[in-house]
């Protein structure tokens, strides 16, 4: 009989939407559709969001690096791009975010309050629950969607998520490209009605007389190209409110075809953030969701978010 340890291996298959390894040894699998979507930021960059408000040279540079990142990931991509190897600590990383979305373009206000880095963590709800709780503010999963979808348009061009503590269970992200969607929905009249406004519920973001509902289509044009905003339980409880018309059974099945569009596992892209990472999104062209996490005591998941309205791309 032989002697020693036994050989381990790793089995790497790569489709279009995941990347899984598998050890043999251990027995365990890795799944990450976003290693394809990550990079490690140049040393102009790095000091442009972490170190002294940058110089107008340093300035430029990093945003030229950035530029490259988004073209690359998000226009001509698959509209995720991730940058590795951040600090972890929330002051820092939140002064982060404010310097990627300036050199993106603008931040634009997450509610009424007019956050411009929100906490994203479980606050113990659920979507629509109650009058202002949001999908992100849950532990529960599904749910596809665009960010400020419960607010008039323009959509916020582009979102960040700055992960700072990770869930050990769950927590991993789904996204489906517009793209996807519209190869799977094919029947002009669901399209036309996507094109039509659906009362949308602002969840509590209206002030004084103003409508608690936004009407907006779910498929429209933003910059040039065709864009979505989309949660399909805002629009049900929008349609639900006294003085707003029931859900048309054309509507209804436009938004079946839709939600049959984002569930086909052959649409999504699946990953997750580790902790040090920030995630730039295409907010036009992506849904996106969750898988439901569970937090561990003393270790609760937390992403710092926020929304921007994109300039003009550095050269």
């Amino acid at each position: 009989m032989s002697g020693g340890n036994a050989a381990t291996t790793e089995n790497t298959a790569t489709t279009e939407n995941t990347v899984t390894t598998e050890n043999t040894a251990t027995g365990t699998r890795h799944v990450d559709g976003f290693d394809r979507f990550r990079v490690a930021p140049g040393p102009a960059l790095q000091a442009a969001l972490f170190g002294p408000e940058p110089d107008a040279a340093t300035a430029a540079v990093a945003g030229a690096e950035l530029g490259r990142f988004v073209r690359s990931h998000l226009d001509d991509g698959a509209g995720v791009l991730i940058l590795t190897g951040m600090p972890v600590d929330e002051e820092t990383a939140a002064g982060a975010i404010a310097r990627i979305s300036a050199l993106l373009g603008e931040a634009t206000p997450q509610n009424r309050e007019g956050e411009l880095v929100r906490r994203v963590r479980d606050r113990h709800t659920a979507v629509g629950q109650g009058q202002r709780s949001r999908y992100s503010d849950s532990r529960f999963g599904g749910n596809l969607h665009t960010d400020g979808a419960e607010a008039a348009l323009p959509a916020p061009d582009v979102f960040t998520l700055y992960c700072l503590r990770q869930s050990s269970h769950g927590g991993e992200l789904i996204t489906v490209h517009l793209g996807e969607i519209l190869r799977r929905i094919t029947d002009p009249a669901l399209l036309r009605t996507l094109r039509t406004p659906f009362h949308v519920d602002r969840r509590g973001d209206e002030v004084g007389d103003e409508s608690p509902t936004v009407l907006k289509p779910v498929l429209f044009e933003q910059n040039g190209h065709e864009s979505i905003s989309y949660l399909r339980s805002y629009i049900e409880i929008g349609h639900r409110r006294d003085d707003r018309p029931d859900l048309t059974a054309e509507q209804t099945a436009a938004l079946d075809a839709l939600d049959a569009a984002v569930a086909d596992p052959a649409a999504q892209t699946v990953g997750k953030l580790a902790e040090g990472e920030l995630a730039v999104f295409d907010n036009l062209r992506l849904v996106h969701g969750r898988r439901e996490f569970v937090d561990v005591p003393g270790h609760s998941r937390l992403l710092l978010r926020s929304w921007i309205r994109r300039g003009r791309t550095p050269a």
